[in-house]
């Protein structure tokens, strides 16, 4: 029986080549949120430790007013952060999405593939059957002919 070739092989291997590539993508673009939560936790920590250093024993003015200006920095880098993080995330699900039409692209030719092979092996079974069937055939009517020849 012959092997079975796909005609879209190469447009198969093209759209899993975009989705790997959408896949990247996509990690990348997650990888860079979780760092930008990962600086906004490290904020939160760092604002609350200087809101606790603020209000020290034996601290005076000087050291009230570096922590008020630490802790206004602490704020507009929070500020900062959440619109970049805002930004990231709707960059990731653009990175999400083209992933998932790039996979359903794949997908689609996948499963044409798929019908395709199981016709292709369905009709080469029947093929094979059918040849069965005539060298039997065959076999029977030549058994039956020299029985006939050595019977005479």
């Amino acid at each position: 029986m012959k092997r079975f070739l796909f005609g879209l092989e190469k447009i198969l291997e093209l759209r899993e080549y975009r989705e790997r590539i959408a896949k990247a993508v996509m990690g990348e673009k997650a990888g860079k949120c979780t760092i930008l939560e990962m600086d906004l936790e490290e904020n939160a920590r760092r604002t609350l430790v200087a809101g606790r250093e603020r209000f020290r024993r034996g601290g005076n003015l000087s050291d009230y007013l570096a922590g008020e200006h630490y802790a206004l920095r602490l704020g507009a880098e929070r500020e900062r952060l959440m619109k970049v993080l805002v930004m990231a995330e709707a960059e990731r699900e653009q990175a999400r999405l083209a992933y998932i039409e790039a996979s359903k692209s794949k997908e689609l030719i996948i499963k044409l593939k798929e019908r395709e092979e199981a016709g292709y092996y369905k009709a080469a079974a029947r093929d094979e059957t059918k040849s069965m069937d005539d060298i039997a055939a065959m076999a029977r009517a030549h058994g039956l002919a020299s029985a006939a020849a050595g019977g005479s």
